[in-house]
């Protein structure tokens, strides 16, 4: 909770729009529920509980499909209207890809804090 509450007062001090989410990534067992609470009480979000909780492209997903617009349209069309569509980006170039694709969620993966300010 203290990191999560850490991470969210530096994420509205710059302004920033976007939401501080953790990972599903969690301690395996009965901690989990302990982790995703720890994230709720800091005011941060929980990303997803399990896989089945969003459709998310990664690199081989796009690279199957030969691009993220082509992979968007694909998992739009396999997951129906109900599930939401995320897209783990490497690039700016990528994240505006997916957002123009219609991504529902915009992933940045391990993008520098640098990388994150508005020009």
């Amino acid at each position: 909770a203290t990191a999560s509450s850490e991470a969210v007062a530096v994420a509205r001090k710059l302004n920033w729009q976007g939401h501080v989410a953790g990972t599903r990534k969690t301690t395996p067992g009965d901690f989990r529920i302990v982790e995703k609470y720890g994230l709720l009480v800091g005011g941060a979000a929980t990303h997803r509980l399990d896989l089945s909780q969003m459709v998310m492209l990664k690199d081989n997903h796009i690279w199957s499909a030969g691009s993220i617009t082509d992979a968007v349209k694909l998992a739009k069309k396999a997951a129906g209207f109900s599930q939401k569509i995320e897209v783990e980006c490497q690039s700016l170039e990528e994240a505006q890809e997916a957002a123009s694709a219609g991504a529902d969620i915009v992933m940045l993966d391990n993008f520098e804090p640098a990388q994150l300010k508005a020009d």
